[in-house]
């Protein structure tokens, strides 16, 4: 049986293959119980349900507005099937292929965005541990204009009461991986993803990796030598710095979400005064409605901070 007919089989109509995640096939399917979804096909195989080495038991509580939602998981006795909702934008990873100039304002939101819904993530001990531009997708609230990003493909799924580490894929782009993660073993910390996200937002300025080799050991060897250089492409010095600080080899002295959200990058009169006054003018729309009762307005939608 093909992945088509195991989703025909579970009530889906498939609209489109969407590609091939780390973990499985992925595909716009459409019910009408769920609406218009994303469904990740996985081999029952790659969930590690005893391994105790990588067993994580949290609670996932309220909904991270950063993070795609998990709808509903649903099984046949070879396949397990992941249902999340769709995000109807394209990833960062083609903005960052086609080399986009983004404004200031744009740059500075996505990074608060990503940075923002990992302080949430990491707050209830769920570790990403596969940040990448092709993992952090986009998606148009089409009521305000806003657009928001959308973690995807985090490693952990919820199956009633607890959550199982899927077992991650050894083929791995080294040269998004924080340097430990070279040499050691494990599943990582928040720390580790820090690292990988300084990674996409050097990218999506520089539209290169901060440090380039041909292999590990390259890697290893250039990551030793203990800096960074700083590409022309890099105006900002705020931002400089919140990337020299998210990249430091050293993971005890790399920011974390928190600390990285408290950096002039984000705090300064500079960073406030390049907000749009169109940002600012939908962000006053946003808190109209919610003064009207809408109960979907979130703190983020009228914060004009977040929004490009």
């Amino acid at each position: 049986m093909d992945e088509v007919q195991i989703l025909e089989g579970q009530g889906f109509k498939v609209f489109k293959y969407l590609g091939k995640g780390a973990f499985g096939l992925v595909y716009l399917v459409y019910s009408t119980q769920t609406g218009l979804v994303v469904a990740k096909i996985i081999k029952k195989s790659l969930f590690n349900e005893n391994d105790q080495n990588q067993e994580i038991l949290v609670q996932i509580g309220e909904q991270i507005q950063f993070m795609v939602k998990f709808i509903a998981i649903k099984q046949n006795e070879e396949h397990v099937i992941v249902i999340q909702e769709f995000a109807n934008m394209q990833s960062l990873s083609h903005v960052i292929r086609r080399k986009a100039n983004l404004s200031k304002e744009s740059i500075r939101a996505i990074a608060k965005q990503l940075l923002e819904g990992l302080k949430l993530i990491h707050a209830k001990g769920i570790v990403h541990n596969n940040i990448k531009g092709e993992n952090i997708l986009l998606h148009n609230l089409q009521e305000f204009g806003n657009v928001i990003v959308k973690i995807a493909d985090c490693a952990l799924v919820k199956t009633q009461d607890i959550i199982q580490m899927i077992k991650m894929p050894k083929k791995r782009n080294f040269l998004t991986v924080a340097p430990e993660r070279l040499i050691e073993e494990g599943i990582g910390d928040e720390k580790t993803d820090m690292y990988s996200a300084g990674v996409v937002l050097f990218q999506l300025v520089a539209h290169d990796y901060p440090v380039k080799a041909i292999d590990i050991q390259d890697m290893i060897s250039k990551i030793q030598l203990g800096t960074i250089n700083r590409p022309v492409q890099i105006l900002d010095d705020k931002f400089w710095d919140l990337l020299v600080n998210l990249l430091a080899f050293d993971r005890t002295k790399r920011f974390s979400a928190e600390q990285a959200l408290k950096h002039p990058y984000f705090t300064s009169i500079q960073a406030l005064n390049e907000i749009s006054q169109e940002s600012i003018k939908i962000a006053a729309s946003a808190q109209l409605a919610k003064s009207n009762g809408d109960t979907n307005i979130t703190i983020y939608d009228v914060d004009p901070s977040y929004r490009f």
